[in-house]
């Protein structure tokens, strides 16, 4: 009985004191804020980075909301960190992933052990990264039209309703049915590819599905519908389930459409980029 004692004794003391010995030789990172540099090449800097996917010494150490204190462990020595920007998968909370097309921040640092480091992170796009569609709308273009079904047509305004500067509009009164509008162009989008992504800020009153086209069927592929939102949103949205859906096409558009139910219905997109990598 006491051996037992003894044992049971020396197992908290050795747990007790690794755990001890742990905490004094890791500093801690804490970001203050996550934002992303754009150029003008690559459109708004608009994002929505939730969280950040953090490896030392090329070993995953985990994923931490953004603005949590990220402990390091480097025993007083040299540490070699990447920290990834993470984002809602489609918006969704329990789909969180690491977004590829921003480059990693990766630093080699020896801090002194227990101490903390406050500092901003800065992300920029990976230079891999396709940009297929740019459009924020300031200059008005003709990168959407108008579909043959749709029994209403968009605007491009600018209006105290505005995210940055001027937006699409997309709005359905009582005597509207459908509206939908598409891409002017077809794209070629890499089938069987996972990094196929919309990014875009909305908001609206009532849901709207977004899809593609494509140019052996003319079939909808809807690839998410999204809920009514009173703010403005950042929303990262993936269309590679969609664009590898048979019939496989070569070209797509893409489509954006709401269906009113006797009521005034409105959409309003800023910041659209549709990329892949």
């Amino acid at each position: 009985m006491r051996l037992f004692l003894l044992l049971i004794l020396l197992n908290i003391c050795f747990f007790s004191c690794k755990k001890y010995d742990a905490a004094i030789t890791a500093f801690y990172l804490k970001p203050l804020e996550a934002f992303v540099r754009s150029n003008s090449s690559q459109g708004s800097n608009s994002s929505k980075i939730t969280d950040l996917w953090v490896y030392v010494n090329g070993q995953f150490q985990g994923a931490y909301p953004i603005k949590n204190l990220i402990p390091v462990v480097n025993n007083n020595k040299t540490a070699k960190i990447q920290i990834f920007a993470g984002i809602k998968n489609n918006g969704i909370a329990e789909t969180r992933v690491f977004w590829p097309f921003y480059s990693p921040l990766e630093f080699d640092t020896l801090i002194e052990s227990g101490k903390t480091i406050e500092m901003p992170l800065v992300f920029e796009y990976n230079s891999n990264t396709k940009f297929i569609i740019n459009e924020n709308f300031d200059n008005v273009g003709n990168v959407f039209n108008n579909s043959s079904i749709s029994d209403t047509i968009y605007q491009v305004s600018s209006s105290e309703e505005s995210f940055e500067g001027k937006y699409l509009k997309l709005e359905l009164n009582k005597q509207s049915i459908i509206g939908q509008i598409e891409s002017s162009q077809s794209y070629s989008l890499p089938a069987g590819s996972e990094n196929v992504y919309l990014e875009l800020n909305y908001k609206c009153n009532k849901e709207f599905s977004i899809g593609l086209i494509g140019d052996k069927d003319p079939q909808l592929k809807e690839a998410i519908t999204l809920s009514a939102k009173e703010n403005w949103n950042k929303i990262y949205i993936q269309l590679s389930n969609a664009v590898s859906l048979a019939p496989v096409s070569n070209k797509y558009k893409l489509y954006f459409r709401m269906i009113n139910n006797n009521d005034n219905s409105k959409l309003y997109i800023d910041n659209l980029k549709l990329i892949y990598l």
